[in-house]
């Protein structure tokens, strides 16, 4: 029904809350929704398809159990898909790794000038029509 970034507005004892989905998890055969307020509170709801409606669950327990684990799979200790502001993401480019080894490569650039490259291409199409 809602995905991660849409907004809708929800009754939260009496009072209209803006609500973003930060997140989704299926757990226990039923979709939760992951949404934050604009003071960064979040909250658990759970999506009921056949109905098509969100609830809020009110169950402390509940509610804090489906955090932790949307927190543990998804946004703490979830799958590291490196950051590309940082520049530890573009050195491991230079490294190779097999079973417990790492072996560090490090590739050279070298600069060609455009008369180098193009007597090679010359060189190279020179040599495939002699063949």
């Amino acid at each position: 029904m809602y995905a991660i970034g849409e907004n809708f507005e929800y009754m939260i004892e009496d009072e209209e809350y803006d609500i973003s989905v930060v997140g989704d998890i299926i757990m226990f055969g039923d979709e939760y929704l992951i949404g934050e307020d604009l003071d960064g509170k979040k909250y658990v709801f759970i999506y009921k398809e056949d109905e098509e409606i969100v609830e809020l669950v009110e169950d402390l327990d509940e509610s804090s159990d489906i955090l932790d684990n949307w927190e543990e799979e998804y946004a703490v200790g979830g799958i590291d898909i490196g950051d590309w502001d940082d520049d530890s993401y573009y050195e491991r480019e230079d490294k190779i790794t097999t079973g417990s080894d790492t072996t560090e490569v490090y590739f050279e650039e070298e600069d060609f000038s455009e008369f180098e490259l193009e007597e090679d291409v010359d060189s190279f199409i020179t040599g495939l029509l002699e063949e």
